[in-house]
């Protein structure tokens, strides 16, 4: 193999949008990610939304989605994570 030195050398034609992502909140949400930034996570949503047991159910891809209380952790919220006051 050819060293790039880290270079990306071919099939950048085939890239129809390239998103720069840091540390920084993204969305309009919280609960946003990259994927949800994306339009990734609108797929996955429909993915779910089409298995047999969410069709039984009636379930439509926006039942999976971190903004409705039906689609994310009721623990959490859809944040991801828990914030514990500690007592000393």
């Amino acid at each position: 193999a050819v060293p790039t030195g880290g270079r990306i050398t071919e099939g950048m034609d085939t890239v129809r949008r390239l998103v720069r992502v840091d540390q920084k909140p993204i969305g309009r949400t919280p609960r946003s990610n990259l994927a949800t930034y994306t339009g990734l996570f609108d797929h996955v949503r429909k993915l779910f939304a089409d298995t047999p047991l969410a069709r039984k159910r009636r379930y439509s891809a926006g039942r999976f989605s971190f903004n409705v209380a039906q689609g994310r952790c009721p623990t959490c919220e859809g944040e991801g994570f828990v914030s514990v006051e500690l007592l000393f």
